[in-house]
């Protein structure tokens, strides 16, 4: 099997917005290559259209031209059921933010994808306990996020995010939140836990202490890609601040 059918290719994306009658070229012509088995980190100032490439990759957002080919399929070409169905069995999510639900404890807020495609609710729960214990979380499964620190609160939204085994990992600016110490945690855990042969892992980040994490990191400026570098990963790196 290729990477082709496995990975994520963008080639001459294009995405523009209006308002006030202004039309803004966010994406112009872009090119964008993720394989599977490795961490890609998408870098650059912000307002340089990262988000709005993942957000298109995941099919939240269409594009006025190009293609986008994302585990075999042409995502542009999906219907709005087919988008659904791929990101609820083959893509997970991390956010800056976490978004954890504040009522649920934290094997209840990792089992929502399980739920979500619809595996009942006891059976979800004990498999999101489980992901809790293989990431290191076995004491905080009955824990409320108000209960947990910043770190802890990210590190079980990528429980959530890989609990059903996803073909595709997004990850957006999942650092920008934490200190360097929880920042280093939550992508040691990334590396190790998340990056498997056959999965493609993209980090969004403008945070220049996890560029040691990436096996590839691809550059972009003004809607396009302008650097890719393939790298051998250093996380001693981390603290050095240089891409």
């Amino acid at each position: 099997m290729t990477t082709e059918g496995q990975g994520v290719h963008c080639v001459d994306l294009e995405r523009s917005f209006e308002s006030g009658g202004v039309k803004q070229h966010v994406l112009k012509r872009l090119r964008f290559d993720a394989e599977p088995g490795q961490l890609t980190m998408l870098i650059g100032p912000s307002g340089c259209g990262k988000t709005t490439l993942i957000s298109i990759i995941a099919g939240l957002l269409g594009a006025q031209s190009g293609h986008v080919r994302v585990l075999g399929h042409e995502v542009l070409g999906m219907d709005p059921q087919q988008l659904l169905q791929m990101r609820l069995k083959r893509i997970g999510f991390v956010f800056q933010q976490y978004n954890l639900i504040w009522g649920l404890n934290a094997a209840e807020n990792v089992a929502v994808p399980l739920v979500a495609d619809g595996m009942r609710w006891p059976e979800a729960q004990e498999r999101g306990a489980a992901m809790l214990r293989e990431l290191g979380l076995g004491e905080h499964v009955h824990k409320l996020p108000r209960q947990l620190s910043s770190g802890q609160q990210q590190r079980v939204a990528i429980a959530r995010a890989l609990v059903h085994d996803p073909d595709l990992l997004l990850c957006d600016e999942p650092t920008a939140a934490l200190d360097a110490r929880s920042g280093h945690q939550v992508m040691e855990l990334l590396r190790s836990v998340a990056v498997r042969p056959g999965r493609v892992v993209i980090v969004v980040s403008h945070d220049q202490r996890v560029f040691g994490f990436a096996d590839r990191i691809a550059e972009m400026d003004d809607g396009v890609v302008i650097r890719v570098e393939d790298r051998v990963p250093n996380p001693n790196a981390y603290s050095s601040g240089h891409p």
